[in-house]
């Protein structure tokens, strides 16, 4: 642990940090709904490449990808290698027609193609799951800071939610643009800074490249992560969330134009692929010099060993810029979904009602992450399970109102959908699957590990929500 006088200069550091992000919400705090929301849709192609980037690269990015750069090497990458290469269809093919709806959120996009009877359920559903993504970045956020200062996991918990909570109700989409550019070059610099130090002292003797396992070096696969993780378990429960995902889709619905939303989603593939093989191996690095730690606790501690006093300080808020970057976005979209999606429709509340609402739901959202987030639920599981709910909830009906001359969806396949594939979701991650495992019985479970593989509790709500929802369809299609 760092003597008082290094301590008080990252202190310093961090503080500084804070207070900047503070003060930008403070100064934003009068907005119109449309800002508020969308920040006015006038976002040019760098501030929305740049917003993009950083919410890719949240707390699944620093001590969840390091985490398992540290326990099984450059596969690691594939968490966020994954998102990369899937936003490259993204902005081929549904960038543009997201931003062409002139929509506010995911859910008003079902609204337009189905109705409130999908919308406001499909809103429960992300609202509910992203309550696990905003606890994920809270978790990132408090291993770092208290792995640098004496600061138990509650307190640093509770620091890094106060402060992104408070700076996103005051400025809402426009501060979360406005802080996502800086925070993404503070992020980059950061990394590289520390990636170059931990080089330098393994090249000068400091810790010895022998201690690298040899199986860590391996990729694409290894002997801990198959062909199947590549091309069925991360593609369908990591890379769908990055075609429907409500974070993402608020990022190109804040651009000017679709031109804009598309050009700035294939730019950002082109930096989330590189820099996930470098936070891979900063985690393989980590692991060589600092065995037999808590894989998500690596990187702190790590920082705390290696990193000169005042640079640790600048490092530790580069990847909270990381976290918070992320997770303001997480917070926004889900608050925006609730209040515009869920609550005002149920309740019959004129937009400006809605606009208040968004920030009362803020607080609600903010507060359930950080009592859920107090659970210390590992990084990595917490996502899993949102983005299970999310791909097994939303994705296909999504997907299927953005080409609805392909698909054909009825309103009633769509409403079926996201019922089915959302319960599923969660009944399937309850107690690590084990009441879907006694539901359907030793042979069910033995027939859906041969077809599905040993992760089908992940992928089968994503599958029958398909199936559901084109067998729903076809059956009450008015034509029929």
């Amino acid at each position: 642990m760092a003597n008082r006088f290094e301590l008080v200069i990252d202190a310093v550091v961090v503080g500084a940090y804070f207070s900047l992000m503070l003060l930008v919400g403070w100064r934003l705090r009068h907005q119109s709904a449309e800002s508020y929301w969308v920040a006015g849709r006038a976002s040019g192609t760098g501030a929305t490449f740049a917003s993009l980037v950083a919410t890719v690269f949240g707390a699944s990015s620093t001590l969840g990808i390091m985490g398992l750069g540290y326990s099984r090497g450059l596969t690691g990458a594939w968490w966020c290698l994954t998102g990369g290469v899937a936003l490259i269809p993204f902005g081929l093919f549904l960038a543009a027609r997201v931003r062409d709806r002139e929509v506010y959120t995911l859910p008003d996009i079902l609204k337009r193609a189905y109705g409130n009877r999908v919308a406001v359920p499909a809103g429960v559903v992300i609202a509910v799951s992203w309550c696990g993504v905003i606890a994920a970045q809270m978790i990132a956020g408090g291993r770092l800071l208290g792995g640098i200062f004496p600061l138990s996991f509650q307190q640093a918990v509770a620091l890094v939610a106060v402060v992104f909570v408070l700076y996103t109700f005051w400025g809402g989409q426009v501060s979360v643009i406005r802080t996502d550019l800086w925070q993404l070059v503070l992020f980059i610099s950061g990394l590289l800074v520390a990636l170059t130090l931990l080089l330098v002292s393994y090249e000068t003797g400091a810790f010895s490249w022998a201690d690298i396992p040899a199986d860590h070096w391996r990729f694409p696969v290894s002997p801990s992560f198959g062909w199947y993780d590549v091309l069925i378990f991360y593609p369908l429960v990591l890379g769908l969330p990055y075609l429907v995902g409500p974070d993402l889709y608020s990022r190109v619905l804040c651009a000017r134009d679709s031109r804009v939303a598309r050009s700035a989603a294939l730019w950002a593939a082109t930096v989330v692929v590189p820099v996930s093989f470098l936070l891979a191996l900063m985690g393989l690095l980590i692991g060589g010099a600092f065995p037999n730690l808590t894989p998500e606790a690596a990187l702190p501690a790590a920082i705390s060993h290696f990193v000169p006093v005042g640079l640790r300080g600048l490092i530790i808020v580069g990847f909270l810029g990381a976290v918070m970057s992320s997770a303001d976005t997480t917070l926004m979209s889900a608050a925006t979904i609730l209040s515009v999606n869920v609550i005002g429709p149920l309740a019959g509340l004129s937009k400006q009602k809605q606009w208040k609402l968004t920030r009362v739901a803020l607080v609600a959202i903010g507060g359930a992450a950080w009592l859920l987030a107090g659970f210390q639920q590992g990084i990595i599981a917490s996502l899993v399970l949102a983005f299970t709910i999310i791909v097994g909830g939303v994705a296909a009906p999504t997907l299927a109102s953005l080409f609805p001359g392909q698909f054909k969806v009825t309103p009633n396949g769509a409403m079926w959908a996201v019922g089915s594939g959302g319960a599923l979701a969660v009944l399937s991650q309850i107690q690590d699957g084990l009441l879907l495992n006694a539901l359907l019985t030793e042979r069910g479970d033995a027939l859906l590990l041969q077809i599905l593989g040993p992760q089908y509790p992940s992928i089968l709500p994503v599958v029958l929500s398909f199936v559901v929802m084109m067998a729903v369809s076809r059956i009450k299609r008015p034509d029929r």
